[in-house]
Formats: structure tokens, sequence, C-alpha cells
């Protein structure tokens, strides 16, 4: 057979690291997040201390830290924070966090978080995580848009 009658392989679309992944679906989620709770002015209060800022100045907060990755994404787990209170004052953030979580979504919705956040997730139930938050947040924030 011949070069050129040789049959050829098609390419196989690369797929995307898994870090890469991850920090998309982390990007998108918490431009999302900031944005969705921001004023007409795009101001936002942290849910820990209530200060107002810019919610391009303000971080995505976990309450469930970003290290469980089955709740890494989930919407009721995120809330924007002001950087100070998200980094440098970690035990008064978490009591906080803790009171307005059950404010907001009543006591069983922590014990759902610890329960999710103790599975053991495959890197394939990551990457599908994160797929789904990266085309889920993509499309929120269009419609935002």
């Amino acid at each position: 057979m011949s070069l050129k009658n040789k049959p050829r392989k098609t390419a196989k679309k690369k797929q995307a690291s898994l870090s890469s992944l991850i920090r998309k679906a982390d990007t998108v989620t918490s431009q999302y997040i900031r944005q969705k709770y921001a004023d007409t002015q795009g101001i936002v209060k942290c849910v820990t201390c209530d200060t107002k800022l810019h919610w391009s100045q303000s971080h995505c907060a976990h309450f469930m830290e970003r290290a469980n990755k089955s709740t890494r994404w989930l919407e009721e787990n995120l809330h924007p924070a002001c950087p100070s209170c998200n980094v440098f004052r970690k035990e008064y953030h978490k009591r906080e966090y803790t009171l307005y979580i059950i404010d907001m979504y009543g006591r069983e919705k922590i014990d759902e978080f610890k329960s999710l956040a103790r599975e053991v997730i495959s890197a394939s139930q990551v990457r599908f995580l994160a797929e789904e938050a990266i085309e889920y947040y993509s499309a929120q924030l269009k419609y935002m848009a």
C-alpha cells in the first residue's frame, strides 16, 4: 500500500487538562457569584462583616472550603466576601458565615454540605463537575449581560 492510499487517523480533540478546567470553572463561577449579589452600582456586601465594596474587589467565599470538590461550585456554598474576612479573619469569617447559611438555608444545609464534602470523588467526576460549572455559570453570566 502506498502512502497516498494509507488511511489517515482522525485527530482527536485534545482534552483540556483538569487543572485548567478547574481554574476556568473557578473563574467563571466567582465572577457570576460576585455579580449575582451586586446591586445596580456593582456593590456587594461581605457575607461576614457587611462591608460594602465593588464586586470586582470582593472574593467569592466558600462556606465549605474549595478543597472539597463536591461542593466547590455549588451556588448555595458561595457568596461575596471582603478580602480581609476571607483571607485574614478565618475564625470570625467561619462563625459569621455559618450563621448566614443557617439564616438563609436552614441548619439542614450545613449537614448537607458536610455530607457532600465527605464524599471522595474521582478525577473524572471532578472533570464533569468543572465542565458543568463552566457551562452553567457562563450561561448565567450571558443572561445577566
